[in-house]
């Protein structure tokens, strides 16, 4: 496939940027560059993720503002880790997503290499920095957190190339984004708190990190990945993940009722009304589908938790 004017190429050996003889450097400037980082990061993503951090630090019901101190301080340093965790994983996928017809910045030559992996680590250090203002621990949380991001995208480690690596990475990751949270808000970890972040976990990492390669298989097959997806088929992958919402849902609100919390009911109503919306989609998939049809149940899994944690302000969940 052709290169895209102003891309760049990596180096195999130590997977660094740089020029490619005879293509200029025309790197994006202001809030061009500003949107394509966004772009790139998925801002849908950033946006659950700051969700998950201000339910953690909020959990307990106790009134508190986004732009208290801690709170805001904390809420930067994470969206600052996760868009440079998610910029490097757009440069280590630009084959794979070339393949698999992406149009982000990167794959598509608007964001050049040199200049992605250039501001990933910049928002790296720059986050590191901050955490050490907020305290010791957020410090390493979020070494913690860019290290697993590292872990999953790096070429010689590369937990993205197989499902139980990446389950890994996504629930290790968001654990880290609610353990954050709950520092930087002082919040206590009740058990309802406990089990709400516990299911959302389960929920990123055996819904979503299964259902997002649905509609990639062929491109990541060309490229090695052994996926779920790509041992088995979408068919018995599509069970696996109805089989695991379901009973993520389910457990959530058994959890609810075993608890007596109150605040657990709307957020665990909406987890299993939307597995089991999931599930009749997964399940009456056609092999034909469009890229776009076969990637709806990961826009199920998505909604689903921009909802579940909506539903979850209302009431305090502990």
């Amino acid at each position: 496939m052709p290169r895209a004017k102003h891309d760049k190429y990596i180096n195999p050996a130590t997977f660094t940027a740089g020029t490619e003889p005879g293509e200029p450097s025309a790197p994006p400037k202001g809030l061009r560059f500003v949107a394509l980082c966004l772009r790139e990061s998925r801002g849908a993503v950033l946006a659950i993720f700051l969700l998950r951090f201000l339910l953690a630090g909020t959990a307990d019901g106790t009134s508190r503002s986004p732009a208290e101190p801690a709170l805001f301080l904390g809420a930067a340093v994470w969206i600052s880790a996760v868009t440079a965790v998610y910029l490097y994983n757009g440069v280590t996928d630009v084959e794979e997503d070339r393949s698999n017809g992406s149009t982000r910045p990167v794959s598509s030559g608007l964001l050049p290499l040199d200049t992605a992996l250039r501001t990933a680590r910049g928002l790296a250090a720059a986050a590191v920095v901050g955490a050490a203002l907020v305290g010791p621990l957020m410090c390493a949380v979020t070494v913690g957190f860019l290290l697993l991001g590292y872990a999953y995208s790096a070429p010689r480690i590369a937990l993205k190339r197989h499902t139980p690596g990446t389950i890994a990475a996504v629930i290790g990751g968001g654990a880290l984004t609610y353990v954050a949270g709950l520092l930087c808000g002082a919040t206590p970890l009740t058990p309802a708190a406990l089990a709400f972040c516990g299911a959302m976990c389960l929920w990123m990492g055996l819904v979503g990190a299964i259902a997002k390669d649905f509609s990639d298989a062929e491109g990541d097959a060309r490229h090695g990945r052994r996926n779920w997806t790509v041992l088995w088929g979408p068919a018995v992958t599509a069970c696996l993940v109805c089989v695991s919402a379901l009973t993520i849902g389910t457990g959530l609100l058994l959890c609810a009722l075993s608890l007596s919390a109150p605040g657990l009911l709307l957020p665990s109503a909406v987890l299993l009304g939307s597995a089991l919306v999931l599930a009749a989609v997964a399940l009456t998939a056609r092999p034909d589908e469009t890229r776009a049809q076969r990637r709806v149940p990961y826009r199920i899994f998505m909604v689903t938790q921009y909802a579940t944690h909506l539903v979850a302000f209302a009431l305090p969940i502990t």
